[in-house]
C-alpha cells in the first residue's frame, strides 16, 4: 500500500460520512509499542522508582533494573501475547 504524502484538505468531523470498518467491525483497535532507548552511563530521562537515599546515582540502577526488564522479559512476553492473538502492532 503507497502512504500519501501530500496534506488532506480540512474536514470537520461534524460534516464527514460515516466511515466505515472493513469487514463490518464496530472497534478499530492501534496497538502500538513504545521502544525506548537509554544510555546507562547517562541519567535516567525519568524514574520509576526514587532513590533510597534521595540523591540520584549514574548508574541508576533500580530504574535500570525496570529498563532491564523490559528489554529481557517484558517485550517477549508482549510479543508473545501479540503472536498469539495474530494482532500487527505498530512500535514508536
Amino acid at each position: 500500500m503507497r502512504l500519501p504524502h501530500e496534506r488532506f484538505d480540512y474536514s470537520p468531523i461534524a460534516g464527514r460520512r460515516p466511515w466505515k470498518l472493513p469487514r463490518g467491525a464496530r472497534i478499530a483497535v492501534w496497538t502500538i509499542v513504545n521502544v525506548e532507548e537509554w544510555d546507562i552511563e547517562k541519567p535516567m530521562p525519568r524514574g520509576v522508582l526514587s532513590a533510597p537515599q534521595g540523591v540520584t546515582t549514574v548508574p541508576d540502577v533500580p530504574n535500570w533494573a525496570w529498563h532491564d526488564y523490559g528489554m529481557r522479559v517484558g517485550f517477549w512476553r508482549m510479543l508473545d501475547a501479540l503472536v498469539k492473538r495474530k494482532i500487527r502492532a505498530t512500535t514508536a
